[in-house]
């Protein structure tokens, strides 16, 4: 539910459709919107660079898009009363452009085609890349460097010929039934969770708050003065910025510009807090003013005392200075990167330990076919989500087998996966984070770390790199956004079952229409131009790359990381603990396992300012000032992704790499 501190709580389940739901209306309407954003995703991320609209847990251009359509239907609803969309059908738009979000964009086909074509188009005599090829399945990508790879990766060229055509279609064809298998698998799990976390504990779920206002049919969030006024503060220092990079005479304001305070600092031991980059988000901070006080403070000590500890370790010689940007990630003391594969499986393991009666009445309730009202009125009954869940994990450990990857070690594999998802979604659900960049948390650097490189065959190795194409980034995962789609779905009074239809809908359209974006894209620029964003080729390179160097530096078993992951593990159980028996205790187990990752680098200034805003409201104006000033901080929000998208959708139409307004 959401908090009490939020104007709305008491509108749970209260706020009925007005109307019955038109489903096939809504999704007729979605499928255009869902190709133009595959298409905005792959020429505003993976070519012009002016942001990337994927990257925030609130998508950017999701928002900018309900943005739109809201104030269409104001007017349209003010013309034509009977003819408008509903609170209800504009937020199943919301949910089916965020899972199309999902798919298209970072972490998870924003990588994939240089994943499937780098092995055939960079191998040469001196990396031997080649040596790869026997152990991968005959549709595995094409390999005619000359006629295909070519001009997929120089450019000057169209996807529409039948021979691209025909050798791209069978790997993307079969990669894409996976992908939707695992979107699959992950829409049975938020099915099974979302009455416990939702109903039973209560988490905020802060993330949907803004779309869920936003849909309101009677206008009353956007009739709010201080909306505006929070929405103008990003809009004019973001435009003023952008129009900088186009005419260097307009004066600039560069608030989310990201620069490092390591560089005041470059004697020892200081130089040990590495890069510290600092930046200002609006979105950052009116998102963190919808997380509690406790959650706010504890993020922003822990990330101060991360960095202390590393100047710490400076002094004493226990650690090499300024590493740079990944420097929590030297695996040297306090090795905090180890610190975080320990930290995310135990806050994973620790949300189904606390949901275990649930989860017990749940099998129970699956097994004898006993169902309440309330089971049947859910996304999926209790059996048809722990079978769709176990037939999906069938799938997709046998996937893995026929491709090469050993049994064994893919379920082990995709058990990690999953708790690392798992954990993801818990922490959105109850923090409300700007972004979650795990970067160097994932299943093939815990396997690698824990067990050592050379504990692996050849063709196990193989089959890490063919699972890690969706394991580099977690930005844009499936399971969060499907769990907050139902929360958001039951908080407007919609039905849940057509809801798990039009997520796999946008998901089958978002995978066709990304496929032919993104080849278009390649093939009209060129992967490997200057055309394109470099860091999409780099990552889709990234897990070969990563077993290329395992397979060619075979490494025993780390016991630094096996102590340290254990040590991460026993500090989130100790916070939680703490938590649980001492009512007020200010350090919440989240905070810690954030800042474990990589995504607090950039969004520490945010929380910092957020908590002392919220800190400041709270104490001297009480609930009735935080209620009162609250359209503030959502308009911030709402400028920041709108003014992003409009300067985005600007530089895709004049083919313009303009200043980036949500940088990360």
């Amino acid at each position: 539910m959401i908090p009490s501190s939020l104007p709305g709580a008491s509108r749970e389940l209260s706020s009925r459709a007005a109307s019955p739901t038109r489903w096939l209306l809504t999704i007729l309407l979605a499928i255009p919107l869902i190709v133009l954003n595959c298409y905005w995703i792959a020429n505003s991320e993976m070519k012009t660079g002016v942001t990337e609209i994927t990257i925030s847990s609130l998508f950017l251009g999701v928002t900018f898009i309900l943005f739109v359509v809201t104030m269409l239907n104001l007017v349209t609803r003010w013309l034509f009363p009977r003819i408008g969309l509903h609170q209800g059908e504009m937020l199943v738009l919301y949910v089916m452009l965020s899972i199309s979000s999902v798919v298209a964009g970072v972490g998870n086909y924003g990588f994939f085609l240089p994943f499937l074509s780098h092995l055939f188009f960079d191998a040469t005599p001196s990396n031997r890349l080649e040596r790869f090829y026997p152990l991968l399945p005959s549709w595995f990508g094409p390999r005619d460097k000359d006629t295909i790879l070519k001009p997929f990766y120089e450019g000057h060229s169209s996807m529409f010929h039948l021979v691209f055509i025909q050798a791209w279609a069978k790997p993307l064809i079969i990669w894409g039934f996976f992908f939707l298998v695992l979107v699959w698998t992950m829409l049975c799990m938020a099915a099974i969770l979302r009455r416990q976390w939702a109903d039973n504990e209560h988490l905020s779920f802060p993330v949907i708050y803004l779309p869920v206002e936003m849909t309101r049919t009677d206008g009353a969030f956007y009739r709010n003065h201080l909306l505006w006024l929070g929405f103008a503060v990003p809009f004019v220092i973001q435009s003023m910025n952008s129009l900088n990079s186009i005419f260097p005479s307009v004066p600039c304001w560069q608030i989310n510009r990201l620069q490092s305070l390591g560089d005041f600092f470059r004697n020892r031991p200081w130089n040990g807090i590495d890069a510290m980059p600092y930046a200002v988000h609006p979105a950052g901070v009116g998102l963190g003013f919808l997380v509690s006080t406790d959650m706010l403070f504890s993020t922003w000590l822990f990330y101060v005392l991360f960095k202390l500890l590393c100047v710490f370790g400076v002094a004493a010689g226990w650690r090499d200075p300024a590493q740079g940007w990944f420097g929590l990630n030297e695996p040297r003391f306090p090795w905090f990167g180890y610190q975080g594969w320990g930290a995310w499986l135990a806050l994973s393991l620790i949300a189904l330990w606390l949901a275990r009666p649930y989860l017990k009445a749940f099998v129970c309730k699956a097994w004898t076919g006993d169902y309440t009202q309330a089971d049947r009125d859910e996304a999926l009954t209790p059996r048809m989500a722990l079978v769709g869940l176990a037939c999906g994990l069938v799938f997709l450990c046998g996937f893995g087998s026929w491709i090469g990857f050993p049994l064994p070690l893919c379920m082990v594999f995709l058990t990690i996966y999953f708790l690392l998802m798992l954990a993801l979604a818990r922490i959105r659900a109850s923090a409300g984070v700007p972004s979650t960049e795990l970067v160097w948390v994932n299943p093939q650097q815990m396997l690698a770390g824990v067990m050592g490189s050379s504990a692996f065959s050849h063709e196990q190795l193989n089959g890490i790199a063919m699972y890690s194409w969706f394991n580099t980034d977690y930005r844009a995962t499936p399971l969060c956004h499907e769990i907050e789609a139902f929360k958001a779905s039951r908080m407007v009074g919609i039905r849940l079952q057509p809801v798990v239809v039009c997520i796999m809908v946008a998901a089958l359209v978002a995978v066709i229409a990304a496929s032919c974006s993104d080849l278009q894209l390649y093939y009209q620029n060129g992967l490997g131009t200057a055309k394109v964003n470099g860091w999409r080729r780099w990552k889709g390179m990234e897990p070969w790359n990563n077993v290329d160097n395992w397979w060619n530096n075979p490494r025993p078993a780390d016991p630094a990381a096996i102590l340290a992951m254990v040590a991460g593990a026993a500090i989130t159980i100790l916070l939680t603990y703490m938590r649980t028996q001492w009512m007020g205790f200010p350090l919440h187990p989240a905070a810690y396992v954030l800042n474990t990752s990589f995504v607090m680098e950039f969004f520490w200034l945010d929380f910092i300012v957020a908590w002392i805003c919220k800190t400041f409201v709270l104490r001297y104006g009480g609930m009735k000032a935080y209620r009162s000033a609250l359209p503030f901080f959502l308009g911030l929000i709402l400028g920041d992704f709108v003014t992003g998208s409009g300067w985005s959708i600007v530089g895709v139409l004049l083919n313009l790499d303009l200043y980036r307004t949500f940088a990360t």
